[in-house]
Parts: structure tokens; C-alpha cells; sequence
């Protein structure tokens, strides 16, 4: 666990940031008495006008962190939408894959790199896997094609993925 003041005070002018198991917490408390105490992934975003890369390997109870609305509202930030690398691993189910999606379709610039949870939902996992599909089926990519990887991802989808993640 990490305060956010004084993750603010370490990375406020940083370009690169990687956060690896880490709650960033909403105050200073050693040991917070509520988990709505942890500060969203958006909120940390707002805050974090000049990342350029940002890596997050999310701790396995990332509640709060990532929710519903996450997708959604990290849209509205602009510097997000600037990225050249985003990077995320053990994505709850409850992050908005199909806004996300259509993010990825009209992006260009950001290569964006998305680990899903082990823990995520059989119905999310096939949602996972049509988005793959289709990314593999489209012939002419007018969007950097993203590296999707989850548990149920077949080898030779995934090889295929990275292949064109890494033409990027």
C-alpha cells in the first residue's frame, strides 16, 4: 500500500510509471479501515498528467481500482487518450471490455497491452475471445492492434496476437 500523497510528491512529473501489487491509498493510513479507501484507476490517471507509459499489475483485490466505469471515465481524461504505452495485468471482469474495445478500434497511437485475471467469468472470457477473433479477422487495421491475453486464449491466437502487437 502506497498513500497517493506520497505517490503525488515521487511521480507527479514522471513519464513512466510502473505500479506492481500496489493499493494506492486515498489518505495516509498504514492500514485502511475500508477498501473504498484505494483511489480508482482514473483518479490516479487525472493525476498523472505527463505519464507517457504506464504499467499496472493490479494486486489480486483490486476493488475500486478498476470498476464498471473505469473504461468510461478514463475516455474523459486527455492525456490518456495520449499514451504511447498502456499496460495492464490481472484485469478484474468487471472492467468494461466492449467500451474499451471501441476504444482500441478507433486508436493509433497508444499500444495498449491487456493481461485479464484468471478469476474472470466464463461469459467474459468468450466476450474476450469474439474481440480477439475479430481483431484476427480484419484484414485492414486502421488501429494498433492491441495484445489481449487471458487464461482461455488458444496458443495459436495468442501467437498471433503478439505477432501483431509487435509489428506495432
Amino acid at each position: 500500500m502506497f498513500s497517493f500523497n506520497d505517490l503525488m510528491v515521487i511521480a507527479s512529473k514522471c513519464e513512466m510509471l510502473y505500479l506492481s501489487n500496489v493499493v494506492i491509498m486515498n489518505n495516509n493510513e498504514i492500514v485502511p479501515e475500508k477498501e473504498e479507501a484505494a483511489v480508482s484507476l482514473e483518479a490516479l490517471f487525472k493525476a498523472l498528467p505527463n505519464v507517457k507509459f504506464f504499467r499496472y499489475y493490479l494486486p489480486k483485490n483490486s476493488v475500486n481500482i478498476i470498476t464498471a466505469k473505469t473504461a468510461e471515465q478514463l475516455f474523459k481524461i486527455p492525456h490518456f487518450l495520449c499514451l504511447d504505452r498502456f499496460e495492464m495485468n490481472e484485469i478484474p471482469g468487471c472492467f468494461d471490455i466492449k467500451s474499451f474495445y471501441g476504444h482500441i478500434k478507433k486508436n493509433k497511437k497508444t499500444l495498449i497491452f491487456l493481461d485479464f485475471s484468471d478469476q474472470i467469468p466464463d461469459e467474459y472470457e468468450t466476450r474476450l475471445q469474439t474481440i480477439v477473433e475479430e481483431i484476427l479477422g480484419t484484414e485492414n487495421r486502421e488501429y494498433k492492434v492491441p495484445r489481449i491475453y487471458f487464461s482461455g486464449i488458444t496458443d495459436s491466437f495468442d501467437d498471433k496476437m503478439r505477432d501483431l502487437y509487435n509489428q506495432n
